[in-house]
């Protein structure tokens, strides 16, 4: 089950590329993210609001986990995202969002210290190697061409709070339910990212918001929210921030057929043998080995 969540949260999150592309060129980076997280607070605060109450003192004690969550998961994670986008190259993005995973891994190791094995260690580089490949479109020599911008740097930022907010996951208390405290995390995140939207976008931009707009967000708000943030939650709860990072790096796959399918962009032969190459990589860190001895499953 911590594989599908896993999994789940991936694919919903994939569709960010889809949506900054193709449906949200007219909404500004702060009303993105402010929006969606408005839209999710709304839902999660009936769906969390009992419980809530019930722990409210385990949350008020645990308020400075809740607000690193909410600065690194919230109003860093994806915003620094849709600022990337004015400035760096779409080959830059993709290439800097691979090291989330890594920066997971190895933070873990660090703080948390969580084995790593050499299995899981060959299957982090093949994951690694193919995502490239499907970035570069098997065209190596594209990396002499990268050039780091003020979007590069965005990108490097946000991946590297995902993994400090995927870390932080393991310091909830266990009483605390999972959606209590993503509704904690969602109302301090969303009242900084109103306070900031409010005092750099302007006025005569937010009053041009439409149906359209709303239709965006509104997807942002449920999919990209509550249902990823809860199944990737869930998932690191269940098989570990080693395997859930690895199986983050399906995104770049998902992302392809997605811009197939609804974009009409082409899938290359390498973008495919890149995919085949970022299964194997995840399937080598996610299927457990199981040894036989004497009949005895170790």
């Amino acid at each position: 089950m911590g594989y599908i969540l896993a999994l789940t949260a991936v694919f919903f999150w994939s569709w960010n590329i889809v949506i900054a592309a193709g449906f949200a060129t007219t909404l500004a980076p702060l009303e993105l993210a402010c929006g969606r997280w408005l839209i999710a607070t709304a839902i999660l605060l009936p769906l969390a609001g009992r419980k809530m109450v019930a722990a409210r003192r385990f949350l008020l004690s645990a308020f400075p986990l809740i607000l690193g969550l909410a600065v690194t998961g919230i109003v860093i994670d994806n915003t620094l995202i849709y600022y990337a986008g004015r400035t760096a190259s779409a080959v830059n993005i993709g290439m800097l969002d691979t090291t989330g995973p890594i920066f997971l891994v190895l933070l873990s190791r660090i703080f948390l210290k969580t084995p790593i094995t050499n299995r899981q260690l060959i299957g982090l580089t093949v994951a690694v190697i193919g995502v490239v490949i499907i970035i570069l479109r098997g065209d190596f020599t594209a990396l002499s061409k990268i050039k780091l911008v003020s979007g590069d740097l965005y990108v490097l930022a946000n991946t590297f709070a995902f993994a400090i907010y995927s870390l932080l996951q393991s310091k909830r208390p266990p009483q605390i339910d999972q959606t209590a405290m993503l509704a904690a995390t969602a109302v301090v995140g969303v009242l900084i990212l109103a306070a900031w939207m409010l005092f750099a976008v302007p006025i005569s931009r937010l009053e041009a918001f439409n149906m359209e707009d709303l239709a965006v967000v509104a997807y942002l708000g449920i999919f990209n929210s509550v249902v990823s943030y809860l199944s990737w939650n869930t998932a690191l709860n269940k098989i570990g921030n080693i395997k859930a990072g690895i199986i983050y790096y399906l995104l770049p796959v998902f992302s392809a057929a997605e811009a197939y399918f609804v974009l009409g962009e082409q899938i290359s032969l390498a973008q495919i043998f890149g995919g085949a190459i970022v299964i194997a990589g995840v399937m080598m860190v996610s299927i457990p080995t199981r040894r036989f001895s004497a009949g005895t499953d170790n």
